[in-house]
């Protein structure tokens, strides 16, 4: 795809998404008419703490303190208190969470031990010349590598039996001697920006990633069958093998290490490492070399049996002339619930849940044609009720999803 073609294909859905943008000097920049759209998505090259902007394939991105009044944060990152929880985003204001050094260090905690990767290239993290930007640090560097063989080592010791036998050389561990390992070179995180030219009250430019801005160490995917599976602890990194690849949970308090159920809401660690072995799994994450994936998102089919009952419901389809509405969705635990649907006036409670014998989980495909008057409807409300309740028990499940957000009209 042409650059001119891949420009319009990323604005057309979301053309000028602000107005206005704070700086986090306080500044207000406006959007400069007429519109001067741009993209770009490549290894970071630079990362300015002080002026709250990062650089990719030689294009300066300043981050905004705010967007029409909204606050910004870089998509794809993880913010986490001391204990490790993730509590969101990483904002302008917190940009310096994104360095090195401070992932190494001040940000490591309990759930994130310190990153193997780092935000720069490997060959210029390593630089010394009088060249190098200031970004860089050979310091962190070493520190980077010397976790990533930490985490190897501690992995490796609880799935050796899955793995081929020369797999730490593979990974970069050829001798007993640590002067003769190779870490795997890698390049820098990625910077994925979207947005539009604004001009501050002087009239000078800046680009305002008003559309997308999402940071990636890389995205990197294994899909398969879990062979093994450690919790962790006792100084085993936690972690498991899908065919010869190693996978270990992301040790980097700058990204976060979720594990999803089955209908992607986020499951406690300790279901999937008790139920983990032998299932299908997608684990998305940042690969170190060819042979050990740190994940940051790992989906599987299991439930949390102690959550409240989640109901999915995509595949959205209005047709005004035809008087038709059609969803479809899952139930993670139909067992004791049946689903209502409410439009309107009117109320279908007879919508059949086919259930999975091994897995218990159910599927259901609504449809209503010719019982509405479609081109009315701007909301639909799906529930969940229990079978046998007396009257005045709570619903199960509730939820009301506007026309407008579902199918974007």
């Amino acid at each position: 795809m042409s650059v001119a073609a891949l420009a319009a294909a990323s604005f057309v859905p979301a053309f000028a998404q602000g107005q206005t943008a704070q700086l986090a000097d306080g500044r207000l920049l406006t959007i400069k008419l007429p519109l001067e759209p741009y993209a770009n998505e490549g290894p970071i090259w630079d990362l300015d703490v002080v002026n709250k902007s990062l650089t990719a394939v030689g294009s300066k991105n300043t981050l905004p303190l705010s967007i029409d009044g909204a606050p910004f944060a870089l998509t794809g990152t993880g913010f986490s208190d001391g204990s490790g929880q993730i509590i969101g985003e990483i904002p302008t204001l917190e940009l310096d969470r994104l360095l090195d050094s401070n992932a190494l260090s001040r940000d490591a905690n309990a759930a994130f031990a310190g990153p193997a990767r780092s935000l720069f290239s490997t060959q210029e993290n390593r630089r010394t010349d009088a060249f190098a930007l200031p970004t860089r640090s050979p310091s962190a560097q070493a520190l980077v590598e010397a976790n990533y063989f930490n985490y190897l080592q501690s992995a490796y010791a609880a799935h050796a039996h899955m793995l081929p036998a020369d797999f730490l050389a593979r990974a970069g561990m050829h001798s007993q001697d640590p002067a003769s390992w190779v870490y795997p070179s890698t390049s820098g995180g990625t910077f994925k920006s979207a947005g539009h030219v604004y001009l501050d009250a002087e009239g000078r430019p800046y680009q305002i990633p008003d559309i997308e801005a999402v940071i990636e160490l890389a995205e990197n995917v294994r899909t398969g069958v879990v062979s093994s599976i450690h919790p962790g602890g006792n100084g085993v990194m936690a972690s498991f093998v899908i065919g010869e690849m190693l996978v270990i949970f992301n040790q980097d308090p700058r990204f976060p290490a979720h594990t999803m159920g089955l209908v992607e809401q986020d499951l406690p660690r300790e279901i999937f490492m008790q139920q983990g072995l032998g299932r299908f799994v997608d684990v998305v994450g940042h690969a170190v070399g060819e042979h050990v994936l740190f994940a940051q998102e790992v989906f599987t089919d299991l439930v949390d049996p102690t959550a409240p009952l989640l109901i999915t419901s995509t595949n959205w389809l209005f047709r005004n002339q035809q008087n038709e509405i059609r969803f479809r969705g899952v139930v993670d635990r139909p067992q004791g619930v049946r689903l209502v649907v409410r439009i309107n006036n009117s109320v279908f409670t007879n919508i059949p849940i086919a259930v999975d014998p091994v897995t218990g989980t159910g599927t259901y495909d609504f449809r209503t044609k010719n019982q509405l008057n479609v081109s009315q409807v701007t909301q639909v409300t799906v529930q969940a009720e229990y079978l046998n309740a007396p009257p005045g028990t709570p619903l199960a499940f509730n939820r009301t999803y506007l026309r407008s957000e579902v199918t974007g009209l």
